[in-house]
């Protein structure tokens, strides 16, 4: 069977181009608490699961995408579903808003073909296992590497992280851009994107 081609980072690599990533991006993320910064235009939360991402608004409904205006500063707040301590220390609305796990799986088998030999739950519980932790970039749709328009270079999402992840990320360039994982987890790692999920007006 084949599957769409998506570059496979590992955690050392992606600790490298995080560092990097944050030098080239100076000025444009930073490492703010939920409650702070006035120069937001939005706040989404960002849940990473075996194999793919859900986007909740600060109202806790669930957005398939976020639009926003060229040179409005996104404030992403972003998590691991395995991580009890992380999802603990979101809003309750939020909390409330994130799918159990029976229901991520019915999504994963709505949109990722079924594995030519194995048992896909099967597979889903091994990766959940062996592979318990993301990442999360934002990159220019249809761009398959690390390179230049990206609106967040790679950060970690640890199924131990004790709380979310933090950033403020600038729509400085109109186009729409893709969340993806390039941390392996499994079976479904190529399928772990959401696509256009963010668009610059």
């Amino acid at each position: 069977m084949t599957t769409p081609m998506t570059p496979t980072v590992h955690r050392r690599d992606v600790l490298t181009a995080l560092g990097a990533g944050i030098t080239s991006l100076a000025g444009c993320t930073s490492r703010t608490s939920p409650a702070s910064g006035d120069d937001v235009d939005k706040t989404v939360y960002v849940g990473a699961y075996h194999w793919g991402y859900l986007i909740v608004d600060e109202n806790g409904e669930e957005q398939e995408q976020v639009v926003l205006q060229r040179g409005a500063v996104l404030r992403l707040i972003s998590f691991n579903t395995l991580s009890g301590q992380a999802v603990q220390a979101l809003p309750s609305s939020i909390r409330e808003a994130i799918p159990d796990h029976e229901a991520l799986e019915e999504r994963n088998k709505e949109r990722i073909p079924p594995p030519s030999d194995g048992d896909f739950h099967e597979l889903l519980e091994e990766a959940n296992e062996r592979f318990p932790d993301h990442s999360l970039a934002i990159m220019p749709s249809g761009q398959m590497q690390m390179g230049g328009g990206m609106m967040l270079h790679p950060v970690v999402l640890s199924h131990t992280a004790t709380a979310p992840v933090v950033r403020q990320v600038g729509a400085r360039q109109r186009d729409d851009y893709t969340l993806s994982c390039l941390t392996e987890c499994g079976y479904g790692h190529p399928y772990m994107q959401l696509d256009g999920a963010i668009i610059i007006i």
